[in-house]
């Protein structure tokens, strides 16, 4: 068992080194936090929303297998057309070419969600 005073003394030896390192911290210095990712109703994939690049009509982005940022787990990178329903993906640094993206195929429910596709109707709204 130790001894109050010895602890008392520890204390009192310790406390003027926290005070200064408490000086020394730089706050705010941490910078932005890693992107988190987020599930996709309907598919088996996360995606960064703060990573989505938007250029018109066209939405950019990269598809993940965990929702773990920093994990090597990148499934592909695309580019989904909301004007013209279409899509193309970015394999090797080659872009294929545009094909049409139909409701019921697997990156169809990332193209509703970017593109706000399928809307609910004013009736269907009401009714639920």
């Amino acid at each position: 068992m130790i001894p109050k005073s010895a602890l008392i003394l520890v204390s009192a030896l310790c406390l003027p080194s926290l005070v200064l390192a408490q000086d020394a911290v730089r706050w705010g210095s941490s910078g932005k936090l890693p992107a988190a990712r987020q599930a996709i109703d309907g598919m088996k994939a996360y995606y960064e929303p703060e990573k989505v690049e938007r250029k018109g009509d066209v939405n950019s982005f990269t598809l993940y297998r965990s929702s773990t940022p920093g994990t090597a787990d990148e499934l592909g990178r695309y580019m989904i057309n909301c004007d013209t329903r279409e899509f193309v993906s970015t394999i090797n640094g080659k872009t294929t070419e545009p094909s049409r993206l139909i409701a019921g195929e697997e990156l169809y429910p990332i193209g509703k969600l970017l593109c706000d596709w399928d809307k609910k109707s004013f009736f269907k709204k009401i009714l639920e």
